[in-house]
């Protein structure tokens, strides 16, 4: 019997596998329900939120910055992870447009 991390537990209760996506990760390691949405290690382009809703879950875009009142600037809702993070790459220019506007992430996240 070993030692489960708190998305392995999540997922047992949930009966439902994690979600995941190649170009999305956790930004705390061993977290869960967080993605940093990147394709270049170096250069996050926004983050994916699971939140419930309704009884089911649904994924929030944001993208990697910080709007005038400290909050991360809200950019759409999904219903799966895969759609988030796909949607996020497809318009990753308009996105990066967007963060070049506003004010940049603090140096350590969480902030």
């Amino acid at each position: 019997m070993g030692v489960q991390g708190s998305g392995e537990a999540i997922a047992k209760i949930l009966r439902r596998p994690i979600p995941s996506h190649p170009l999305a990760v956790p930004p705390v390691p061993g977290t869960y329900g967080t993605w940093q949405v990147r394709r270049h290690r170096s250069a996050p382009i926004g983050y994916v939120n699971m939140r419930s809703l309704n009884g089911r879950h649904v994924y929030d875009a944001y993208a990697h910055c910080r709007d005038d009142n400290g909050g991360r600037p809200w950019l759409r809702t999904f219903d799966t992870l895969n759609s988030a993070v796909a949607w996020i790459i497809q318009h990753e220019d308009q996105i990066q447009a967007y963060i070049d506007r506003h004010h940049p992430e603090p140096e350590q996240w969480p902030a």
